[in-house]
């Protein structure tokens, strides 16, 4: 189901969306970790609340090459270190984790080659294992003739690792979107198993024509793999593909979910208490992407699927699992590649699909959500890339918790003669929409407070409104970067108010 833009239709966002209340923003950061350009592209939460957060960095764009990137935050986003891991040339990091041992893990590519390229540069699959303090203990390689990269690992049950991504594929790094413009790659998934030290226990291939963008370790024992696959020799359109296999890598079974018309590809996959969970792209021949999700029985069997996004291109990169549903993350509004002029996303569906809430963070011309996160206490966790088109700044933002039940919200649910809704978007850098809704006549004083309590701007002052839905747009011209609350008050004696946040 195709939702129109939010930013512009407030009609959608008031009533279309939800009964839901979406979760205040917590904190966000841009960080600029090397004065150049630095992306986010996995998230997830460490044992002390934190965060650690691996991508690649390029210290100097004139001189230098690009590095992994690996950075530690505390609970509240704030860098308590981070570090640079190369061997010269061209080193990315897509996956990234904490281990049983209090250290970190993460996984990518490595190229080898010289520039100016005299031949084309030709990649590895990498997996950098560090200590509690970022590190190094030890790196491997995994790889032959011809292209091979990683784009996923996790730790196993026996304190190895599974690493999934691509065996001699043409191209030496990812390709992550699929459509009629792009001619598919002749490399196979693949699997690799390691011991806790890296070295490998077996390797397994899959299908040419097809790429492993996720995997995990299932219940039971054996791993799910998610990704693409080309099952028409002669044609470019892709299906989502799905592997299980068993704790030797050997094939239990094999599912390609798509249709004849779409170009579909799976970006990460999650189990559930009743199967699995996939998400990411559908794209029809002539049009942007959708965002897609995917629900399969434990054999693959595909329950339902369902798209939605915007009028533009969307993806969801990342899904997580809770009680009341499905938690995704990515970009939206792309131009058409996702990845060109996009916001970054976050999504809530119920455990059927249907879309709850979603949270669109518009900073810059590129913000881009490659990473995310549910944290234990229910809130979300979103990483990326924030940028003008060039360059580039680590963007990181922290939703609350959902509420628990009707009486913590404030979102027209209860009755009330106001309603006072989230601003969107939210965090925002230039201006933003408050919305509120009025059920009976009032005179209406809307202001805005600083985190010190202080009045630092006054949007309405004693407006007189019939019945409706009316919206204030605020400019962010005089407000510093930081948290503020938005404060509706009517002369009958209503009192509303909402948190939000400035990015500069």
């Amino acid at each position: 189901m195709k939702r129109p833009m939010l930013l512009m239709l407030q009609t959608v966002f008031l009533f279309g969306i939800c009964a839901a209340q979406i979760p205040d923003t917590l904190w966000s950061k841009i960080l600029d970790i090397t004065n150049d350009i630095d992306e986010a592209r996995s998230i997830r939460q460490t044992g002390d609340g934190g965060f650690i957060i691996a991508g690649s960095c390029v210290p100097d764009g004139m001189t230098s090459f690009t590095d992994v990137l690996l950075l530690k935050t505390d609970a509240s986003g704030n860098v308590e270190w981070a570090r640079t891991y190369g061997q010269g040339f061209f080193e990315q990091a897509f996956s990234v984790g904490q281990t049983n041992d209090g250290g970190y893990f993460a996984g990518g590519i490595l190229m080898t080659g010289v520039y100016p390229f005299i031949e084309p540069p030709v990649s590895d699959a990498w997996l950098l294992k560090t200590d509690p303090g970022g590190d190094t203990l030890w790196t491997r390689k995994y790889g032959g003739e011809g292209n091979d990269y990683c784009t996923s690992v996790q730790q196993t049950t026996d304190q190895g690792f599974i690493l999934t991504g691509a065996k001699k594929a043409e191209n030496c790094n990812p390709v992550w979107e699929v459509d009629e413009l792009i001619q598919p790659d002749t490399g196979a998934t693949w699997l690799v198993k390691t011991d806790p030290e890296g070295d490998v226990d077996w390797t397994r291939s899959y299908y040419e024509r097809s790429n492993g963008n996720y995997v995990i370790q299932v219940s039971g024992g054996g791993y799910l793999v998610t990704g693409c696959i080309f099952p028409d020799s002669k044609s470019n359109q892709s299906d989502v593909l799905l592997i299980r296999t068993d704790e030797d890598g050997d094939t239990v079974w094999t599912r390609a979910i798509g249709s004849q018309d779409l170009y579909e590809v799976g970006f990460c996959v999650r189990e559930t208490p009743d199967g699995y969970i996939v998400s990411g792209q559908s794209k029809e021949p002539g049009h942007p992407y959708n965002a897609l999700l995917v629900k399969t029985g434990f054999n693959g069997e595909v329950l339902w699927t369902r798209t939605f996004g915007s009028e533009g291109s969307d993806a969801a990169f990342n899904i997580e699992v809770a009680e009341e549903g499905y938690y995704g993350s990515g970009s939206t509004n792309g131009t058409w590649w996702v990845t060109n002029s996009a916001d970054m996303w976050i999504f809530h569906t119920d455990p059927d699909g249907n879309l709850l809430w979603e949270q669109v963070y518009d900073i810059n011309t590129c913000d881009i959500g490659f990473g995310g996160a549910l944290c234990e206490d229910r809130g979300y966790a979103i990483a990326g890339m924030t940028s003008y088109g060039f360059g580039g700044n680590i963007w990181l933002a922290r939703l609350c918790p959902e509420p628990a039940g009707i009486a913590d919200r404030d979102d027209g649910s209860v009755a009330d003669d106001v309603v006072l809704y989230q601003n969107a978007p939210n965090p925002f850098s230039e201006k933003t929409t408050i919305s509120f809704e009025l059920k009976r006549p009032a005179i209406v004083s809307l202001s805005v407070y600083d985190a010190a309590g202080s009045k630092v701007e006054t949007a309405l002052r004693n407006t007189s409104f019939q019945p409706g839905v009316y919206s204030v747009e605020l400019s962010a011209d005089r407000l510093a970067g930081g948290f503020y609350t938005y404060h509706l008050a009517t002369q009958k004696g209503s009192h509303k108010s909402r948190k939000m946040c400035v990015v500069k």
